[in-house]
């Protein structure tokens, strides 16, 4: 459940840093470059992604810990997002594999 809470914090962020006009990144997907645009949309959607992995959390976690969880969980996300993306050292598949990794370990223990 932690990694799909991770995923839907990677692309809320990535929504939301899509918005920035400072940030920009060659070789952007074609569904992003759509979503630049409609700035209004993108941070609506990044906004409930967010709220959506906070319920997770407080639901898996309860109140003070899930909040909390949700807070560190964001700035590490973020961290990634700025990392990975803008700078090309991880694609979209590499992120795929990555993910589908952690969601196997996950499951088995």
């Amino acid at each position: 459940m932690f990694s799909f809470i991770l995923l839907i914090l990677f692309l809320g962020f990535t929504c939301l840093m899509n918005t920035s006009k400072r940030i920009s990144w060659p070789g952007k997907h074609p569904f992003l470059l759509k979503w630049s645009v409609r700035q209004r949309q993108s941070r609506f959607a990044s906004a409930s992604l967010f709220m959506l992995a906070l319920l997770f959390n407080t639901y898996l976690l309860g109140l003070g810990a899930g909040i909390f969880a949700a807070v560190v969980m964001l700035m590490a996300v973020g961290g990634l997002c700025v990392l990975f993306f803008p700078f090309r050292y991880i694609g979209i598949r590499g992120f795929a594999t990555l993910f589908m990794l952690f969601f196997v370990l996950e499951m088995i223990c």
